[in-house]
């Protein structure tokens, strides 16, 4: 093997792997990444025999092969350098060189990684990037990030009714959904958190679901992971069918206002207060035994004096994901569900449940 490359292209293609890479298995090396240099790329796979990943970087390659190699060693020495850099020897032995810089890299052992599974068959879905990246980017935030917590909230609902399909997330104290319409069969599938953390399209986006299987495809990378095996919640039943109160904030007002008081809680209570009265809404926080921080900005709509107190970042998060100049807000109470979506959209929405009622 032999080949010339550009040191920030491999490190941006070998970050991606960082999610799927484990701690040595003592069944199988897996905290390998397994390099090809054929043609004109040069390929990186890595597994955790749950999911495969695989990129791609252009590459000048004068002799084809491929190695198994240390993933945070190669990926640690390639960070620190930087434009054109030579990698070649064999299937034991790597030797990296640019410029004055030389290191020595001892392989695996080429039969200890395993073969990436070929799903050919299966529902199948088309995105733009855009769409794609817009929707795992609103919903991606719901996900549990507690493994020692409900293991059907780690990851993202794909479903499919017979009148839309959704990206579904939740960690049990907020909820997000992107709809799309599509008409189709009905299908309920979930995506291990790791496959969008992973999986980063520069192109269109080609998914395949199967019973047990996923593939996600987009130019030269492509991501193969076995779906979770427990049963997504019926969320529908926890969204209100009606509204006592609807008022419409203008976002960016509303952003700037939560990073204000944010200040303040983030890191702390993170209790954020939003009292509404009069078309004046108040954006309240306190730090205990510290301080608080209040700020000011007007809404559209009846609120009936309302207050409601939420965990900032939860907040904070559904506010941003709204796509549209003003961001609607459903309440009913300061203890019931509160809906965020765009403005005369219903094809995002985003749930979070007021602090009081998770005490």
């Amino acid at each position: 093997m032999k080949f010339t490359a550009k040191a920030e292209g491999l490190s941006r293609k070998l970050t991606q792997h960082a999610k799927v890479i484990q701690q040595k298995s003592s069944t199988f090396t897996s905290d390998a990444v397994l390099l090809v240099a054929d043609g004109t790329v040069l390929k990186f796979t890595s597994t955790d025999l749950t999911t495969y990943l695989t990129n791609a970087e252009p590459a000048e390659v004068s002799e084809a092969g491929r190695a198994l190699v240390p993933f945070k060693f190669l990926r640690d020495i390639i960070s620190v350098l930087s434009g054109e850099l030579t990698i070649e020897g064999d299937e034991k032995k790597l030797q990296i060189s640019s410029g004055k810089a030389h290191y020595d890299l001892s392989c695996y052992q080429m039969d200890t990684f395993p073969s990436v599974p070929d799903i050919r068959e299966g529902r199948e879905y088309d995105f733009s990037l855009s769409e794609y990246t817009s929707a795992i980017d609103r919903v991606l935030p719901c996900v549990e990030r507690n493994e020692k917590r409900r293991l059907e909230f780690q990851g993202i609902l794909v479903e499919q009714t017979k009148e839309y399909f959704r990206f579904v997330a939740t960690d049990s104290r907020r909820l997000g959904y992107v709809q799309f319409d599509f008409k189709r069969e009905p299908l309920r599938s979930i995506v291990p958190t790791k496959v969008f953390e992973s999986f980063k399209p520069t192109a269109d986006v080609h998914i395949v679901v199967t019973e047990d299987e996923c593939k996600f495809v987009s130019g030269d990378t492509e991501i193969v992971s076995m779906l979770i095996g427990a049963e997504f919640p019926n969320y529908n039943d926890i969204i209100p069918r009606e509204w006592e109160y609807t008022v419409t904030i203008k976002k960016s007002e509303l952003l700037d206002a939560l990073r204000r008081v944010g200040a303040v809680v983030f890191g702390g209570t993170d209790v954020i207060t939003l009292s509404f009265k009069e078309g004046r809404l108040t954006v309240q926080g306190t730090a205990q035994d510290q301080g608080d921080a209040r700020d000011e900005l007007g809404y559209e709509g009846d609120a009936g004096g309302l207050s409601v107190s939420f965990f900032g970042t939860k907040l904070l998060d559904g506010i941003s994901a709204v796509a549209t100049e003003n961001a609607e807000m459903h309440m009913n109470s300061a203890i019931h569900p509160v809906v965020i979506k765009d403005q005369g959209k219903e094809d995002f929405l985003y749930l979070v449940m007021p602090h009081k009622q998770m005490e």
